[in-house]
Parts: structure tokens; C-alpha cells; sequence
């Protein structure tokens, strides 16, 4: 199941607006306070626990002085045979719909309305239905990988440690963790085995420094996490870069937290991933998040034109916000990406680095056919060869 289209009407700086979602990767830019991150909130506040009151009301709507809700609906489409299996005992309807929508307007269950055809459809179980949607994902902040984390730790859930728990599944280990703190072995050699899986992964995705190497170290009930490079020696996470700290820490959370889930089982949306990093950093990210959209759908805002991947164009949504609020321009990349360019002030002059060659033309203010053209650089051509 797929989120082809959000519509948000009346939700903080937003007065109206439609968002069309790429199958895989969506990505929101625009200038800072243009209504980026409050277009991603709309999204997260479609979740049943997430807040929602009429204290997130537009205030230049008629929602505000009626003291309503904001209204969301959210398109789903792309069901597969399991997703049908799944909600059939919800409501007949999904024997043959290939589209449907959830409207959201208020925070109790019985405020969401599921809508076929443009008319309200009966549900029997809403919860049900809900829970079978894919689920929503907000990230704004990535908890960084520290130096050391103690076995009791690991064990007992601390969310402070995610990261370092998640570090360990993409080595292999899932919920064994124990293993690599045996005096044993066994234990050693799980441990190399997994910084050595770690490290395949990373190089994988980070190409500034193709020598990068995570070391996993064991003593007593104390795991050290040692990263190296071909300029330093073994150093702690902590010690590098916020950027290469901020990336690292990034992939091993989504790596772990889709590893095992289903196809299009989550939603992500990430506001301004990336903002730490180098722009050669940022193209890094990019292609991470086409290998995260192989399975599950994802939104991200940044304003930084090296988080657009140009192969895709039609995946950029132009955020900006005037008088009647916060929009959504879908063509962003007409006329030579003209809109974006004049949103985010990108001028020709600001691209003080060029090729090692290059062409620059001057042509004159009148305008000429181009036959003509093509004629006058001919002649010009022949009146040097000759």
C-alpha cells in the first residue's frame, strides 16, 4: 500500500494545500520558514497519538474562529492481496477499491472518516483499519552514537542507546547481544565478525574516506566503539566530525529500523537530514535514501539544492508561503529550474567554482531566428580556416 496524496486544510501556517507523494522519494525545498517542517507535521499529526487540537488551527481560517480542528486526508492506494486479506473484515469495500482515503478531523478515533469515491464509507473496526496503514515516522532528531555503552544498558532498553543497540544489529547480532561480551572464542570472534559486516556497510555509503573502519571492543561488560581512517589511528565517534557523526548515526538507525520490517510497512518523513553535512556528504545521503525507498516511502525537507537527486525532477516539491499561506509548486523544475532558483536566491554568480573548461556566450538582446544563428558561427568558422 502506497500514500499517493495528502491534503491539509487549515493547520498552522498552512490555510490549504495538496501534496502529491512520489512512490519513493519525496523531497520538500524551500527557503527557511516557508512552512517546510509544519507541512511535515501536518503528515506526522494524522497518527492517533499524535497531538491534535484546535490550539494547531490556522489562525487566518474560518477553522480558528470556529474553534475546529484542523482537516487531513490522506490518499492510500496500491493494495496489495495481503493488504485486502487484511482489511477485508473492516468493510466489503476492499474486495475491488483500488483507492481510498482517511479524513482526520479531530483527535478521537471516531474523528476519522474513511472516504471512497468521495462519499464516507461505513467502518466496523477503525482501530483495524488504522493499524493495517502504513505507519508514520517523524525524525528531527537523530540520537548521535556515543563512544561506550555497558552490556546492562544494551539490555534494558535505554532509549539513549538506541543507536549503539541498532549498531549491533546490522552486525549481525540482533538481540544477541551478549555474545561479544563472552570471554571466549566465540565471543571474540563475533565481535570481529561484526565490525567487520559494519564497516562493509559504511564504506558502502560514505565515499569521502573509502578506508573508513568501525571497531567493536569488548572489555569486561564495556563495549568501545573505535572508528579509523587511512590518516588516524583508531579514535572515538565522539572525536569526529558532527557531520560524519550525524551521517553514521542516521544509517545505522534506518538500516535497523527496516531491516526486517515489510514492504511499505513505514512512512518516513525527515526534517532537514543532512544539515551538518558537506555537500559531497549530502550527495552521500541521497543515494542512501534511494536504497531506504526500495521498500518504504519517504518524505524529506532541506533547503539545499545538493539534496535533489536530478535524475528525478518530478519528485521535487517547491515549498513557499505568501499572503494565503503555505503552497506547494510540483514543477518546480520548469524553465530551467527557474521557480526553485528564484525561491532559494541561487544565482549563477553564486557558482564561483567551475569545470576545468568551460563556454560562456554573450548573445546580443535582440532576438535572432536560430537558423541565422547557426549561420553566423558557420561563417565565422570558415573566415578562420581559410
Amino acid at each position: 500500500m502506497l500514500i499517493s496524496r495528502v491534503h491539509v486544510k487549515a493547520f498552522k501556517s498552512i490555510f490549504e494545500l495538496a501534496l502529491p507523494i512520489d512512490p519513493k522519494v519525496t523531497v520538500m525545498i524551500g527557503a527557511n520558514e516557508s512552512g517546510k517542517t509544519n507541512t511535515l507535521k501536518s503528515v506526522e499529526a494524522f497518527r492517533t497519538d499524535a497531538p491534535f487540537s484546535n490550539s494547531q488551527t490556522c489562525q487566518y481560517s474560518d477553522y480558528y474562529y470556529q474553534g475546529k480542528c484542523p482537516e487531513l486526508t490522506i490518499d492510500f492506494t496500491n493494495l496489495s492481496r495481503e493488504n485486502r486479506r487484511n482489511l477485508l473484515p473492516v468493510s466489503e469495500v476492499f474486495k475491488d477499491v483500488e483507492r481510498f482515503s482517511v479524513l482526520k478531523n479531530g483527535p478521537a478515533l471516531s474523528d476519522y472518516h474513511m472516504i471512497v469515491k468521495n462519499e464516507e464509507v461505513p467502518v466496523s473496526n477503525m482501530k483495524r483499519l488504522l493499524d493495517y496503514l502504513p505507519k508514520l515516522l517523524y525524525f528531527d532528531n537523530i540520537s548521535l552514537i556515543k563512544n561506550r555503552v555497558d552490556l546492562n544498558t544494551l539490555m534494558n532498553g535505554d532509549k539513549n542507546h538506541t543507536t549503539e543497540r541498532n549498531l549491533l544489529k546490522i552486525g549481525g547480532l540482533q538481540n544477541n547481544f551478549e555474545l561479544i561480551f563472552e570471554d571466549s572464542t566465540r565471543g571474540r570472534r563475533a565481535s570481529e565478525e561484526a565490525s567487520r559486516l559494519i564497516t562493509q556497510q559504511i564504506r558502502r555509503v560514505w565515499s569521502q574516506e573509502p578506508t573508513i573502519e568501525i571497531k567493536l571492543n569488548v572489555n569486561g561488560k564495556v563495549l568501545y566503539i573505535d572508528i579509523s581512517d587511512g590518516t588516524t589511528v583508531y579514535d572515538t565517534p565522539e572525536s569526529r566530525s558532527l557531520g560524519f557523526r550525524w551521517y553514521l548515526s542516521f544509517y545505522i538507525n534506518f538500516i535497523a529500523q527496516t531491516f526486517e520490517a515489510k514492504a511499505n510497512e513505514y512512512f518516513f518523513l525527515l526534517d532537514e537530514p543532512g544539515i551538518h553535512l558537506h555537500p559531497a556528504g549530502q550527495k552521500d545521503l541521497t543515494r542512501v535514501m534511494e536504497d531506504l525507498a526500495i521498500k518504504n516511502q519517504l518524505v524529506f525537507t532541506t533547503h539545499s539544492p545538493f539534496m535533489i537527486n536530478r535524475e528525478y525532477p518530478q519528485r521535487v516539491r517547491l515549498v513557499s508561503k505568501g499572503r494565503e499561506g503555505t503552497k506547494i509548486d510540483s514543477k518546480a523544475y520548469r524553465e530551467n529550474w527557474k521557480p526553485l532558483r528564484r525561491s532559494i536566491g541561487l544565482m549563477l554568480g553564486d557558482l564561483f567554482f567551475f569545470n576545468d573548461s568551460g563556454l560562456i556566450v554573450e548573445m546580443p538582446s535582440k532576438k535572432i531566428p536560430i537558423v541565422k544563428r547557426f549561420q553566423f558561427f558557420k561563417s565565422s568558422s570558415d573566415k578562420n580556416n581559410s
